[in-house]
């Protein structure tokens, strides 16, 4: 049980690190959100770039909740994982 709790621990910590450099990658290179941004800021009032920009900020704070919620995710799943099948391996067996 403490080898398989092992690979999934590990799993878990790639998969959420994974997950959070793909959308860190894409938040960065999100070119889109600062033009609809910049173009929002000079023209608050109009509703075509306010409907412009809601679309587009839904995307990019998305993909900055998945950066955070990735890596906070998976260093704290795979961390549990590991410990738990650590204090397995510890644990004398009956």
């Amino acid at each position: 049980m403490s080898a398989l709790l092992r690979l999934v621990g590990v799993a878990a910590l790639l998969l959420g690190l994974a997950i959070a450099t793909v959308c860190g990658w894409l938040l960065a290179g999100d070119a889109h959100f600062r033009e609809v941004a910049a173009a929002y800021a000079r023209h608050p009032e109009h509703a075509l770039f306010q409907g412009e920009y809601w679309t587009a900020a839904a995307r990019h704070y998305g993909l900055l909740a998945g950066t955070v919620g990735g890596f906070l995710g998976g260093l704290a799943v795979g961390g549990m994982l590991l410990g738990i099948a650590e204090l397995l391996r510890r644990v004398p067996r009956r």
